[in-house]
């Protein structure tokens, strides 16, 4: 079995996740659909094992399959990965995004930001097509980039939070992603929103939305 991947940007998460035995099975599958028998013979373990963990990560939705059926014999099961197995399998995405930003970041002298909080804001209108505004859509579109959302009513403020940045390993070394997201979740509620996150090792999200003349 090989060893678990490590780079700058730390440890493999699937493997830690998943176990190395499921994401060896992952990596087969990118190369291209196959049976569990075939997955068996690539791993050198027994079908039925191999189904077993097949269904595991079936379940989490990382993999599916189609029945295939040809003469009088039993349809085989095809499996294949999901778009979401392709996502977790990649430790490219952190790397080549820090590396693009940073270099735009030395090009556009000075409309860096700008950019940043102009395609936070077409992010926005995408969120506004699935909820209706106000606060509710603001907290709809940071949840959908994977963070949990909590709220908080304060007498002059809606504050919008999240303990986990989830973009933190993009925040640490780029703090103007937050006005990618500041902008992305003014254009979904409509409202005046204003980022006031926590950076450092542990980015926390923290969105100020003040309170407006209709609900007084």
């Amino acid at each position: 079995m090989p060893a678990q991947k490590k780079n700058s940007y730390g440890d493999d998460p699937a493997s830690g996740l998943f176990g190395e035995s499921r994401v060896r099975l992952l990596r087969e599958l990118c190369g291209g659909p196959q049976t569990a028998s075939e997955l068996a013979i690539r791993v050198a373990t027994s079908t039925n094992a191999v189904r077993v963990h097949l269904e595991g990560l079936r379940a989490a939705g990382l993999v599916d399959y189609r029945v295939e059926r040809k003469g009088v014999g039993k349809p085989r099961h095809i499996y294949a990965v999901t778009n979401a197995a392709e996502n977790l399998l990649s430790v490219a995405y952190v790397p080549v995004l820090d590396a693009l930003l940073n270099n735009l970041r030395g090009r556009l002298n000075g409309g860096f930001r700008p950019l940043l909080r102009e395609v936070g804001r077409s992010l926005g209108q995408t969120a506004l097509s699935k909820t209706p505004r106000g606060v509710p859509a603001a907290a709809k579109a940071l949840e959908e980039l994977g963070a949990s959302v909590s709220i908080k009513r304060r007498e002059t403020a809606t504050i919008i939070g999240a303990r986990c940045c989830p973009l933190a390993a993009i925040t640490r070394n780029t703090a103007e992603m937050c006005n990618l997201v500041e902008s992305m979740l003014s254009g979904a509620s409509g409202l005046s929103v204003k980022e006031e996150c926590a950076r450092g090792n542990h980015p926390r999200c923290n969105f100020v939305i003040a309170k407006q003349p209709a609900e007084s």
